[in-house]
């Protein structure tokens, strides 16, 4: 008796586990689906590409990269003109340094290297801050 019902218990799980994946198939209405007698490759190759289907589904949802609004880029390129402006006024005024005499020392190499350093430091601040 035993021997029965355990035999019984495994076709029923058998049944049971081949009418649901074959549920889950889901042929387009232009295409009959195979007789009851479903091959284990051909249901095999389905779920494949059902299991193929739901993991690009789960990627598409799940935000892979973290993307700044316009509004934090161009903060971040304000505030990195700003300081690059100053710095670079300060390395410039730095590499022109002493003219021998003159009555505004380093002020050639201040206005040379402001320019570039507000280009730069925007660049950079508009990449990298906020």
């Amino acid at each position: 008796m035993q021997l029965l019902r355990l035999v019984v218990t495994f076709l029923l799980l058998i049944v049971l586990s081949a009418g649901a994946s074959a549920q889950g198939l889901g042929f387009p209405s232009s295409r009959r689906a195979p007789g009851p007698i479903v091959s284990a490759a051909h249901v095999q190759a389905l779920s494949k590409i059902q299991l193929d289907r739901l993991a690009r589904a789960q990627q598409r949802q799940e935000p892979t990269v973290h993307r700044r609004g316009p509004g934090r880029i161009v903060a971040g390129a304000a505030v990195g003109a700003t300081a690059g402006f100053f710095a670079g006024g300060y390395l410039g005024a730095a590499i022109d340094g002493d003219c021998g005499g003159c009555d505004d020392p380093g002020f050639k190499g201040a206005l040379i290297g402001a320019p570039i350093g507000a280009v730069v430091g925007g660049i950079l601040g508009g990449k990298f801050l906020f």
